[in-house]
């Protein structure tokens, strides 16, 4: 299929770079100053992101700040719609009322986001990955504003069950109200791939063995790479998995040496997860800890990017058969992106 998928935007580009989306963002950068609290119906339209948030409400907060780096008693639910100068906040009931607004018929990913984050600068990332990949995009939101990485990590074992209950949530939601063609993938970036790992050992089995998910990317994950692959191989209720590394990448080398542990996006250390597909962009991404969402040069001059991430990211197989893009590395400890053309 991907290979079908990448002959098209040959076909119809001679080039897969050319295929990226060529539009200026619509919405300015979401910030407290640009968010509105809305009492309006939800607007039509594609530049809406459902928000799932762990951080309590404060209606009267000082700067605007109506959702601070604190835990809540309860989830609050939010459609964050644009309309170019400002994002409104639209409170809806529960889960199913928030995808009900986004689920138009594109493909849906779950985002979750990692350290260091306030919730506009997640609603904002979430925007340019939706913006340049033309997807429906849930957020799942944690207070990860935290001064350290100890904290976060606090900040996480408070709020794991709550996305433990979101995925049982997201596997009986594409059963009953997704189209067989839509596709359903997890993007978990650094911090955030602890999540995924707490719903496995939550679960131990029970009811995360059906396959729901397309595709889970970890992306840069901030996760110690000892023994990641016995963790990770208990993850069953996917199609594929993807794990992206880069070795130069400054921000998880700081964290490995804040947590004594080298990361799993920065060093692979055995043995490997067996359903998993490693992806290692040491020879392309320089020392950046992000680049998926558009915002490195090298994103829109190097076409693995664009094709890696928009093939995951939709709900497709990743075609690893371009010698011009991946380069099988030895021992079949997966691919290293090229940076020919």
């Amino acid at each position: 299929m991907t290979g079908v998928i990448l002959a098209f935007f040959l076909v119809l580009t001679g080039d897969p770079i050319a295929a990226q989306p060529a539009v200026l963002p619509a919405c300015k950068e979401a910030a407290w100053n640009t968010i509105r609290i809305s009492n309006e119906a939800i607007p039509a339209g594609p530049y809406k992101i459902f928000i799932i948030t762990n951080r309590p409400y404060v209606p009267q907060a000082e700067n605007q700040e109506y959702f601070p780096n604190g835990l809540a008693k309860s989830l609050t639910y939010i459609i964050a719609a644009c309309d170019g100068d400002t994002w409104h906040f639209h409170f809806v009931s529960g889960f199913e009322e928030g995808m009900n607004a986004i689920n138009d018929g594109r493909n849906i990913l779950v985002f979750v986001e990692g350290h260091g984050k306030t919730l506009p600068m997640a609603l904002d990332r979430a925007y340019q990955v939706q913006l340049r990949y033309n997807l429906s995009m849930v957020v799942f939101d944690w207070p990860s504003d935290n001064r350290n990485f100890k904290g976060s990590l606090d900040a996480i074992s408070r709020c794991e069950g709550n996305f433990y209950t979101f995925l049982l949530q997201m596997k009986e939601y594409r059963r009953q109200k997704m189209n067989e063609s839509q596709h359903l993938s997890i993007l978990a970036h650094s911090m955030g791939n602890y999540f995924l790992n707490h719903s496995v050992e939550r679960d131990d089995g029970l009811y995360l063995r059906e396959v729901f998910v397309d595709n889970i990317i970890m992306n840069a994950p901030a996760i110690p790479s000892k023994g990641h692959g016995k963790a990770i191989s208990q993850m069953a209720f996917q199609k594929r998995i993807y794990i992206t590394s880069n070795k130069n990448d400054l921000v998880l080398r700081g964290a490995g040496v804040l947590a004594s542990s080298r990361m799993l996006g920065n060093k692979v250390v055995g043995p490997m997860a067996k359903n998993a597909h490693y992806v290692n962009f040491s020879d392309v991404a320089g020392t950046e800890h992000s680049y998926y969402y558009g915002h490195q040069p090298f994103e829109h001059t190097l076409p693995a990017f664009y094709y890696f991430y928009h093939t995951s990211f939709q709900g497709y197989e990743v075609d690893f058969s371009d010698r011009n893009m991946f380069v099988p590395l030895k021992d079949n400890e997966g691919y290293a992106v090229t940076g020919t053309r």
